[in-house]
């Protein structure tokens, strides 16, 4: 049997064989695929459903007459079937079926992955500078807290090579204190060494910030615990830079008598108002500053009430608390002072205070700024 039979005994079992002599015809039998046949709502159903087909009848008929008996006894419906299909996938490939699709989306994958590449290697190197940045700055940083602690290493003054003001005059702090010396060394190297007072606070304070009524009574206990003997001395400055002090020195040391009693307790000290930073800064205030700085590094005071721990005996300042450190949490480090230890680790809430001071620093009413309530007369 010829090629041309095989075929058209196999659409004459599918109905879809088109009418002799028809436009259909012709094209199944050697033109292009036509729509209107290929398209056929009866293409590729059972004989069952179109036996009362008008145009599946006459092409039954057509393929009896062309294909004789031999078509029905010799070819399975599944030899049929695979011809046909095979027929037209090939004849779907001629038409002109895209051949590359597999190979086109492998190239916009290799693409978009050595564009990500390239990508994640540029984040990757921004990453790295930013990082060799920060390792840079801290090592200037570094570098300039080991130099500013030579220097004060290297600065023989002491606490109390200073005057402060109280009541209209200038008193040295030895006085302020009450600290006697002794002499130690051999001779030829000797020095002075504070025999009495082994411990000193000093705090900036504002009568009416908030926190007095908190933190001023606490350093009346803290004097009261440990300054019957005259080892421990509270020094506190009040100061019209930052939040503005209205009241004058006279009126403020009335209040904190009256109001808490500062002054009755041995070793209470409250000197007259005093500059803290600027060019008009107390050279007292000035060195304490620069002398103890915050963990940061910074050296100018930076809110009311943050609190300075000189050593006694050699007149250094050795801790510095922030703000909202309340002084009942410093009276472990005056009792090691007292007792000739060395200051034990700071709390646990010593570094986080000194953050959230930090931050206060920036946007907090009490904060010290410059061009506010004198800064720099």
């Amino acid at each position: 049997m010829s090629e041309e039979r095989k075929l058209l005994s196999c659409a004459a079992r599918w109905r879809v064989l088109p009418q002799p002599h028809s436009p259909d015809h012709e094209i199944f039998r050697g033109g292009a695929a036509s729509p209107r046949w290929a398209g056929s709502a009866v293409a590729f159903t059972s004989p069952s459903r179109h036996s009362a087909h008008p145009r599946a009848k006459t092409a039954s008929l057509y393929l009896r007459n062309a294909a004789g008996d031999e078509t029905t006894s010799s070819d399975s419906s599944d030899e049929c079937r695979r011809t046909f299909l095979s027929r037209a996938a090939t004849a779907a490939a001629i038409a002109g079926v895209p051949s590359r699709p597999a190979f086109a989306e492998g190239e916009q994958k290799s693409e978009a992955f050595e564009s990500i590449a390239a990508r994640a290697a540029k984040v990757n190197e921004e990453v790295i500078n930013k990082e060799n940045e920060l390792m840079i700055k801290e090592e200037a940083a570094e570098q300039r807290k080991r130099e500013l602690a030579q220097q004060i290493r290297d600065d023989p003054r002491t606490i109390y090579d200073f005057t402060l003001p109280v009541a209209g005059r200038e008193v040295q702090v030895t006085d302020l204190v009450g600290q006697t010396f002794e002499t130690v060394g051999e001779e030829g190297s000797t020095k002075k060494i504070g025999s009495k007072v082994k411990a000193i606070l000093v705090v900036n304070i504002k009568q009416d910030d908030p926190i007095a009524r908190k933190n001023i009574p606490e350093l009346i206990a803290l004097a009261s615990k440990f300054g019957k003997s005259g080892e421990f001395a509270v020094i506190i400055s009040p100061t019209d830079q930052g939040y503005f002090e209205a009241d004058t020195s006279v009126l403020l040391r009335l209040k904190v008598q009256s109001e808490y009693g500062w002054g009755s307790t041995p070793g209470t000290i409250l000197t007259d108002k005093v500059n803290l930073l600027g060019s008009g800064a107390v050279p007292f205030w000035r060195w304490l500053e620069g002398s103890c700085r915050t963990p940061q590094g910074l050296g100018k005071i930076q809110a009311n009430f943050e609190k300075f721990l000189v050593d006694g005996r050699t007149g250094k300042a050795l801790r510095r608390y922030p703000r909202k450190y309340q002084p009942y949490d410093i009276a472990d480090d005056i009792a090691a002072l007292i007792a000739g230890k060395t200051l034990p680790p700071a709390g646990a809430n010593f570094k986080e205070e000194w953050r959230n001071a930090a931050k206060e620093a920036e946007n907090d009413t009490y904060r010290f700024q410059k061009g506010l309530n004198y800064f720099d007369q």
